[in-house]
């Protein structure tokens, strides 16, 4: 799968590598200058509480709370289209977590009757390829009951901005102007403003709205998923920099 050097930046930051990395290092500074023990214990008692702060849930919330204020208000307004954004497959095909969820909410609201048309934007790296009837999401509103006829799959574009500039595309070939757009809360923002960018009036909708939260165990309290987790809302502060630099919102 091609991958460009951002994420290949996130997965070196936000992963193994860089402790060990910094492990190694610190080890082999040891060894050529050989500093008195208590600098050595100072060193590596750093090292280790600065590995014990950011795999910890508080510091993970802390994180990501400067996005969530920027979350948009999720709404249920009757429109023309529900827009759900794609967050992946496994190598099988089959979707990731944060796919399913947001196709289930997409699928709940169409069966609601907010909308006639429901549109899978995003998702052409493998396996997301042609055919797209294996698309996981699509057998996911499928199996809820959205009619196939119901149900159009954008496939041409690989991130946010462009899942705007071709489903705009969809949206006037349908004469659709009003949507309801699907993803998870951190990710709403960045992507209704592109949207709003290009001219589509748009109501956001959080897929992991209600979504039931049950206490995690003590002992995930400090958690190397955490690391993942950080990568994850890193990847989209990067991305609004990036965005609002380049005019895309």
């Amino acid at each position: 799968m091609d991958r460009s050097w951002r994420f290949i930046a996130e997965e070196l930051v936000f992963g193994p590598f860089l402790f060990l990395a910094l492990t190694v290092c610190l080890l082999a500074f040891f060894l050529v200058r050989r500093p008195p023990a208590s600098t050595q214990l100072r060193w590596l008692g750093g090292l280790w509480l600065g590995l014990l702060v950011g795999c910890s849930q508080p510091f993970y919330h802390a994180f990501a709370y400067p996005l969530k204020l920027l979350t948009p208000e999720s709404v249920k307004v009757q429109t023309d289209a529900i827009v759900v954004a794609s967050a992946g497959v496994h190598e099988s095909g089959a979707p990731t977590p944060g796919s399913t969820l947001r196709a289930y909410t997409a699928g709940r609201l169409y069966l609601e009757g907010w909308a006639p048309k429901v549109i899978i934007a995003g998702g052409v790296t493998e396996p997301y390829q042609p055919p797209v009837e294996t698309k996981g999401m699509h057998i996911i509103l499928k199996g809820m009951g959205v009619p196939e006829d119901a149900i159009i799959i954008e496939d041409r574009s690989v991130d946010s901005y462009q899942n705007g500039i071709e489903t705009v595309r969809i949206l006037r070939e349908h004469e659709a102007q009003r949507i309801l757009l699907v993803s998870h809360d951190y990710h709403l923002y960045r992507l209704s403003a592109v949207f709003q960018k290009l001219g589509v009036t748009t109501y956001p909708y959080a897929a992991n709205l209600g979504y039931p939260r049950r206490p995690e165990p003590w002992w995930l309290f400090f958690d190397w998923e955490n690391y993942a987790r950080l990568r994850t809302v890193a990847h989209e502060y990067l991305g609004l920099i990036g965005y609002r630099i380049f005019g895309r919102i």
